[in-house]
């Protein structure tokens, strides 16, 4: 079986609910009109039969009824009937056109009636619903019931003609409802059909493909933003992940390809051990560039996906002076000084091994791509929280080289991940481009942020801010040579 559409579910439940509110209301109006008609025909009977009882001992002796053509008077008194009954509930008469018909009131109506009061009954008289009230009287010093009772035939049928024009009006309403519904679902459900037609171009591989903008901002309007805005993020992820893919690809290529030449040109011939030793020297190294790569690709990723275990106080001066003397042979070969200080008692929350690996990047980088003779700083500072409870306390780390700058178009493709400012002479560095990168999602990852400060053709400096402080313990700043 077919499943309904969702706009013709919603058109059904709310057709379902119109019409229940609408079955009420004529339920309502139904008997609030047979109570208005009953309560009418019941004021109008007890006039009448205190008219009645009235003309009824008006005589010199006994009980009498006025008879009369009910079929030539119009109005309240059409249709009017009476019975006479003794203190016993003997039927002493009634009127004509009972044709001498049964007793109509019951023994407790007769009794009610004998203690002072006017009880109301509904009767069948001579064939026809009536509704009659029984009032006591004397004559003679002997007490009477006069019951007097108005046929209900001609109410009922209007009460029917009543409840037939309501059921038309309610079923020419649910009509009516489920065509404005269909409409009104239709129109309701036309930017969903829209976001439906741009999903399945989404799913087609169109990553492009946007909402237009609402122009109403209600709640459509807000989740077409929201779209639009997951969206663009969701394009902007695909592209990173095809230019990763791409540039993973070629960077793994690279090594492997030499590796594999060097294999080939040594296996052509037959050389001697030193020969073997120099082939397995260089596999060596590529294999190093490889599972360095490697490493750097599997922090890049634990860092996107937040896979951290927390966050500790860092002190920086020592470790800025760790990293240095791991970089010392770097540094050496470079003819480079790294130098560390002033750092102001300075300390981050973060992750130690993570943040190890940023201001290590930061280090190598500099040191790399500075030039031969150059210098290297690593400096830090507090920025308080300004006395107030609400702003807390950042520490700036700044690494600063003397290498060539970075062209302003590049100063924030440096942070992407394989990006290169000059693709050759970084690949004779061997650089995988991959270092800026991780410090950047480490950074994020732990609140910070970091940008290129200032870059000249005197140097460049990497600024990182990230939440910290000060430690109660002090630390001289000095400057560390990496020559020896």
């Amino acid at each position: 079986m077919r499943t309904l559409s969702f706009r013709a579910r919603l058109t059904l439940h709310w057709t379902a609910a119109f019409g229940c509110v609408l079955a009420l209301t004529c339920l309502g109006v139904y008997a609030g009109a047979r109570a208005f008609l009953f309560n009418d025909l019941d004021a109008q009977l007890r006039t009448l039969a205190g008219t009645e009882l009235a003309s009824a001992t008006d005589g010199v002796s006994g009980i009498h009824f006025h008879e009369f053509p009910a079929q030539e008077v119009a109005g309240v008194y059409a249709g009017k009937f009476a019975q006479l009954y003794d203190s016993r509930g003997t039927l002493l008469s009634q009127s004509v056109g009972l044709h001498d018909g049964p007793t109509l009131v019951p023994p407790d109506v007769r009794r009610a009636a004998l203690d002072g009061r006017a009880p109301i009954v509904t009767v069948v008289a001579a064939g026809r619903p009536a509704r009659m009230v029984a009032l006591s009287t004397r004559k003679d010093a002997e007490a009477f019931v006069v019951a007097v009772g108005l046929f209900a035939d001609p109410l009922l049928a209007a009460l029917r003609r009543l409840a037939w024009l309501l059921a038309g009006a309610s079923g020419l309403g649910l009509v009516v409802t489920a065509v404005i519904g269909h409409l009104l679902a239709t129109k309701a459900l036309e930017p969903v059909a829209h976001v439906t037609e741009r999903a399945a171009r989404i799913a087609r591989g169109d990553f492009s493909a946007r909402l237009d903008p609402a122009v109403v901002d209600d709640e459509l309007g807000r989740m077409t933003g929201l779209l639009n805005e997951m969206l663009e993020r969701l394009h902007g992820s695909v592209q990173a992940n095809q230019r990763f893919a791409a540039d993973a690809s070629h960077e793994l290529r690279s090594p492997l390809t030499a590796m594999l030449g060097e294999i080939d040109v040594t296996l052509k011939r037959e050389r001697n051990a030193d020969d073997y030793r120099e082939s397995l020297v260089i596999v060596r190294d590529r294999i190093r560039q490889l599972a360095e790569m490697t490493e750097q690709l599997m922090i890049l990723v634990r860092a996107q996906e937040g896979h951290v275990i927390g966050a500790t106080e860092v002190e920086l001066e020592p470790l800025a002076h760790e990293l240095v003397a791991a970089a010392g042979r770097l540094a050496e070969g470079r003819q480079v000084t790294v130098l560390v200080g002033p750092m102001d008692r300075a300390v981050i929350y973060a992750d130690r091994l993570l943040l190890a690996r940023v201001l290590d990047n930061l280090v190598r980088n500099a040191v790399q791509y500075n030039r031969v003779g150059g210098h290297v700083a690593i400096t830090a500072e507090v920025e308080d929280s300004a006395g107030t409870d609400w702003t807390a306390a950042h520490t700036v780390l700044r690494v600063t080289d003397t290498g060539h700058g970075i062209p302003d178009g590049d100063r924030e493709k440096v942070f992407e991940r394989f990006f290169r400012v000059e693709r050759s002479r970084n690949r004779r560095t061997g650089g995988a481009g991959l270092g800026l990168s991780i410090a950047s999602e480490v950074v994020r990852l732990f609140g910070g942020t970091i940008r290129i400060a200032a870059s000249t053709p005197d140097g460049t400096t990497v600024e990182v801010r990230m939440p910290g402080g000060r430690v109660t313990m002090t630390h001289s700043p000095h400057a560390l040579p990496a020559t020896r």
